[in-house]
């Protein structure tokens, strides 16, 4: 007989406890980017000057979808729960959040008005509003200057397309000898400076098929549309970069992350997310020789798209009188703090903070609210939202890491898609 199966491990959370007492407010979410750093100094303030313990509990984003319906399930709610626009139709779907109209917006505690409609279409569903908007975030560009003057580009002007990317990426990219890709004797295994990281394949695809003109699926057909010959051809760019160009670092087990690689000023165009501002702050040398940008077009017309989303502050159903007691008081207090939570990058949710010349002072965040105003697309909203992000991912991963031919992949991916849109 097999050995039996080692316990499942527990899934690994940061748990962080703010103010002292009994009764603590209790909160899961996902916020464990450097963004964090900022949003555990709002919940100690919050704590000391309301008297109001908190217990602040961060899991990945993957074990956050898995232990929350489970934990709701089981009669075991967080008081709170901080998650994604995109999600919500979701978690609304499967009865894991109750709206929030009668409790904020009716009783004037919260100013409807002031939360982007965007957003708030997003989040309402059958005409009920199932959360509260806490920013809006997503992906940007910084770019090295340094390293884009050294290899004769101008951070002015930078390129407008796929086909100046791919030019100026090549004189950019260089190994420790000085050789760039395609010249004899250039070492892909010892590159000193690379032109561009994928970063997360959540937010850089979705940018990416959308400057092509794709999507996952078409929601008014129901259709899935991951194969698309948009898809296909924006994949494909990127899949170049990787192995055949050799101007990016092939996204393989073990290798570093984009901000590993700019701290270290080994990248020149890095794709991440607005919550990097604390990373600038923690890097100030970097920082020194860094702008925010619109994302570089991939595609052959020069469209740009960036990936968009909102934080949302909820409210788990089966929560006890007391628990929503203190979290509504947490909440509607986070909402009304949001200038300092643009001091960790993200785009405050609320449209009049957003004009406080101390937000629109900030570097990052100036630019990415005019590029979200501009060129932001958001995820299409769906009941099982989750799983055809997953499916979707696991396609494109294969698809980039060349474990499974690209095509292939997209056509898994769009058969597991479908399948999941069938079901209704």
């Amino acid at each position: 007989m097999p050995p039996p199966a080692a316990p499942a491990a527990e899934p690994t959370v940061a748990i962080g406890e703010y103010g002292s007492g009994d009764n603590p407010v209790i909160l899961w979410h996902g916020l464990g980017g450097a963004d964090g750093a900022t949003f555990a100094v709002m919940l100690e303030q919050y704590a000391n000057d309301n008297g109001q313990p908190i217990r602040s509990e961060t899991y990945g984003w993957d074990v956050f979808f898995q232990k929350f319906p489970t934990a709701i399930a089981a009669g075991t709610p967080p008081d709170m729960a901080i998650f994604h626009a995109a999600e919500i139709p979701q978690m609304t779907d499967q009865g894991l959040i109750m709206a929030v109209d009668d409790i904020f917006f009716s009783t004037d505690r919260l100013p409807k008005d002031d939360f982007a409609p965007a957003i708030m279409n997003t989040i309402t569903v059958d005409g009920n509003t199932m959360a509260i908007p806490f920013d809006n975030h997503g992906w940007n560009m910084y770019v090295n200057t340094k390293l884009v003057e050294e290899a004769g580009g101008d951070p002015t002007n930078l390129p407008k397309n796929g086909a100046e990317f791919l030019d100026l990426a090549l004189k950019i990219t260089t190994d420790e000898a000085g050789k760039h890709p395609g010249e004899e004797g250039f070492n892909v295994e010892r590159v000193k400076v690379w032109a561009w990281h994928q970063s997360w394949n959540r937010f850089t695809y979705p940018s990416l098929f959308g400057m092509f003109g794709g999507a996952m699926f078409d929601a008014e057909s129901n259709k899935a549309t991951l194969n698309s010959e948009q898809n296909i051809q924006a994949l494909k760019y990127a899949y170049d970069l990787f192995w055949t160009h050799q101007v990016a670092p092939a996204p393989l087990p073990g290798v570093p992350g984009g901000g590993d690689f700019f701290k270290t000023n080994s990248l020149a165009f890095w794709w991440d997310g607005t919550w990097a501002l604390n990373f600038f702050k923690d890097n100030p040398d970097v920082q020194a020789v860094t702008i925010a940008a619109p994302l570089s077009s991939f595609a052959p017309d020069g469209k740009i798209v960036h990936k968009m989303d909102a934080h949302i502050l909820s409210l788990p159903v089966g929560i006890s009188d007391e628990a929503m007691e203190r979290s509504t008081k947490l909440i509607e207090w986070l909402s009304n703090s949001g200038k300092t939570w643009a001091t960790s990058g993200q785009i405050p949710a609320r449209i009049s903070v957003q004009q406080d010349p101390d937000v629109q002072a900030i570097w990052s965040v100036k630019s990415a609210a005019e590029n979200f105003n501009n060129y932001g697309q958001t995820d299409v909203p769906h009941k099982a939202f989750i799983e055809i992000q997953t499916a979707w991912e696991a396609a494109v991963g294969a698809a980039v890491a060349n474990t499974t031919p690209l095509e292939q992949a997209m056509e898994e991916g769009n058969t597991a898609i479908q399948a999941i849109l069938d079901r209704g």
